[in-house]
């Protein structure tokens, strides 16, 4: 299932928030507290010789589960390959870029045979379905294939790749929820969201910031969390707190999700935007480490 997308003017729109700590209320002070939490999964990238050697032990896949692109958003325009994602001095690079020529995939939308052309070619990590459900944890598999972590503390720690038309991601999906934890534009804009797929039409509650013209995402790591529980889940930007989304806005559905972080491009991407390598222009969502923690016992 693709994640719903809104071009960024709406997405700002929807909450503009600058991602400075002077003049915010009091709650945006707020710091996140790893005092009662205990980590219990940890991917830093730093034991694998190279990408055959993670593909081969690690918990990640390189492609979503049913084909190299998710087709529920007809604006997603990228081709997630292993050769996309790469290793060097302990980081995960998953790096898009232009296809020499487009790509065609053939699905199928209510028994009706589809193509999508596809333009981009770029990178995608989610846990492996036999990663499975860990009882010891208290996640428990709902139906047949459900696999992750069910509520704790999700981490990541990256830099963005810059460039108008990407679009990078750390999220959790079950089904019938959604949560991302980031979802990036350009270097200087970002959105988090809790999707409740169970009711028709979904529920979502969505918020956007743009960083000030100083602050470039692409230059620097950052944290982007979010605490998951039954009642709420709460979103932190380098440790400090964003906003918490009650269930009573939007429920969530007690079931362990998958653990996704990709570099998505949209169709109406400019490359022009995007930084020059030696091949051409590129942008790659770097990614220093994926933490889950779970409450201490």
């Amino acid at each position: 299932m693709s994640k719903p997308y809104l071009p960024a003017i709406c997405r700002l729109l929807l909450c503009l928030l600058p991602l400075i700590a002077v003049g915010l209320p009091a709650d945006a002070q707020r710091r996140l507290r790893y005092t009662n939490w205990q980590l219990v999964f940890l991917e830093d990238f730093d034991t694998y010789r190279d990408v055959a050697d993670m593909a081969a032990r690690s918990p990640w896949q390189f492609t979503p589960d049913h084909g190299p692109t998710l087709t529920g958003n007809q604006y997603e325009d990228e081709y997630y390959d292993q050769a996309a994602v790469s290793l060097r001095d302990g980081y995960a690079y998953l790096t898009a870029r232009p296809l020499p020529e487009p790509r065609t995939f053939a699905f199928k939308v209510a028994d009706r045979d589809t193509l999508k052309k596809l333009h981009f070619e770029s990178g995608w990590l989610s846990l492996k379905p036999e990663f499975g459900a860990n009882r010891t944890l208290g996640d428990t598999a709902r139906w047949p294939g459900n696999y992750g972590f069910e509520y704790g503390l999700f981490e990541i720690r990256c830099r963005l790749g810059g460039g108008a038309g990407t679009w990078p991601a750390f999220w959790l999906f079950s089904g019938p929820t959604e949560i991302d934890v980031f979802e990036g534009g350009d270097g200087q804009e970002y959105s988090n969201n809790v999707h409740y797929n169970n009711e028709q039409p979904a529920r979502i509650a969505q918020a956007s910031y743009r960083s000030p013209p100083w602050k470039d995402l692409s230059a620097d790591f950052h944290t982007f969390s979010a605490i998951w529980t039954p009642i709420e889940v709460t979103f932190y930007f380098d440790g400090r707190w964003l906003r918490t989304v009650p269930a009573r806005q939007v429920p969530t559905f007690p079931a362990p999700a998958n653990v996704i972080v990709n570099q998505a491009v949209v169709s109406y991407a400019d490359v022009s935007t995007w930084p020059i390598g030696p091949n051409g222009p590129y942008s790659a969502l770097v990614v220093d480490y994926i933490k889950v923690y779970k409450p201490r016992k």
